[in-house]
């Protein structure tokens, strides 16, 4: 019983480090080769380590059986100097620590050695190799028993049961290596498939949004008469405008695709205070008023002036294009949790619930002339800055959006 119990507690020992690095592999993100490697290695000499400090103590020829498998786990995947670095640990353990004779170990290994590379140039299989190693370490053990009868203290039974674990581990192993390696690449294809997608989803939309002004443009001239001067008169305003929103389309779709962030420390609330003094007279003149109420206090972000300014103005001009008539819109600032935050509300149209949810969706827009890059373009330049971008509406009642920056100390 306690050799069954010694035996499964090698086999843990011998595994979980490599199981470790198998679960890590599946569900890592990023997939470099030069770093999968060292995990893997670092796997193999752990699991050797463990298996020396905590595995068999009164039988050598079990424990060396043992830290032969992260040995010839190196050999199948061809890591060679990790293989040579675990046969010298396994050679100055066995001389120094366990104090026995290393002929028969150094005999052992130079032949594992000869027989991979023999089997490399045939390109023998893998569960042929092992087949292999497994027969040459029955007999190696049974040699050391011949050689040391007293000292070993093994049976025939236990040589078995050692040498079918020693050739069923590395099949497991290989195994969930191979299954590990296969969920990584299937995530990473899955991965480059969804940029794919994206991608595409882009152009189509692209291609939607410019081909219907260019459509209506087409319409237009066909119906153009150049001899009818009220026809020219009414139908070339309609087509410089359509071509006017196929051009802004384009050049909001660069703005985006080239979106590009310089980051210096600067006050946010001079910032929000040179926007409230630009919009004061176009609010004038739409009879909208505007409160602010911002902190006194200098409040400093590590920001884009320019970037962030162009944030507010889209979203106060999307407020004013919302409010119908008299209107008001507010500015209003607090601090929470070292992030600062700007509300700005309007009691314009206000949202439905597809409109709020899809507002931020690239090319989505409720307006005529819109491109529908306005917000989409906001968020990513939020986003950017380390914060969040938030709306709140209800249809008929107004919006709030909330911008959330974080604070920094100076």
């Amino acid at each position: 019983m306690n050799i069954i119990k010694e035996d499964i507690l090698n086999i843990i020992l011998v595994l979980f480090p490599i199981l470790i690095y198998f679960i890590y592999n599946c569900y890592r993100e990023l997939k470099s080769d030069k770093y999968n490697k060292m995990l893997f290695n670092l796997s193999l000499y752990m699991s050797l380590y463990l298996c020396i400090k905590y595995g068999y103590s009164n039988n050598y020829i079990k424990l060396l059986l043992f830290t032969n498998i992260p040995l010839l786990i190196s050999y199948l995947k061809k890591e060679n100097i990790t293989s040579i670095i675990i046969s010298l640990i396994i050679l100055i353990y066995t001389k120094n620590i366990l104090n026995k004779t290393i002929t028969i170990i150094i005999i052992q290994y130079i032949t594992y050695y000869l027989i991979f590379i023999l089997c490399k140039k045939k390109n023998v299989k893998d569960q042929k190799l092992i087949a292999i190693i497994s027969v040459l370490q029955g007999f190696f053990m049974s040699i050391e028993i011949f050689i040391n009868p007293k000292k070993t203290a093994i049976t025939i039974l236990e040589i078995v049961i050692s040498i079918i674990i020693f050739y069923i581990i590395p099949f497991i192993l290989l195994y969930l290596y191979n299954l590990a390696d296969n969920i990584s690449s299937l995530y990473v294809t899955i991965k480059e498939l969804n940029k794919e997608k994206q991608l595409y989803n882009s152009l189509f939309k692209i291609t939607h949004e410019v081909k219907n002004p260019i459509a209506v443009c087409k319409g237009y001239l066909e119906m153009l008469d150049t001899n009818n001067q009220e026809k020219v008169n009414k139908y070339i305003p309609i087509i410089k405008q359509e071509i006017n929103r196929s051009l802004n389309i384009m050049n909001d779709f660069m703005e985006f695709s080239k979106i590009k962030i310089e980051k210096d420390i600067l006050d946010i609330n001079i910032l929000l205070e040179e926007i409230s003094d630009e919009l004061k007279i176009l609010l004038k003149n739409k009879k909208i008023k505007m409160d602010t109420k911002i902190i006194k206090d200098e409040i400093y972000i590590y920001g884009d002036y320019n970037r962030l300014k162009q944030v507010f103005i889209n979203i106060v001009k999307n407020s004013i294009e919302s409010i119908t008539g008299k209107g008001n819109i507010s500015i209003i600032t607090h601090i929470l949790n070292n992030n600062y935050y700007i509300e700005i509300t309007d009691n314009g149209c206000g949202m439905d619930d597809y409109t709020l949810n899809n507002i931020k969706e690239m090319f989505f827009t409720t307006k005529k002339q819109g491109t529908g890059l306005g917000v989409s373009l906001s968020n990513e330049i939020i986003k950017a800055h380390n914060g969040t971008l938030k709306y709140i509406s209800r249809e008929g009642k107004g919006t709030k959006v909330i911008v959330k920056l974080p604070i920094i100390t100076i």
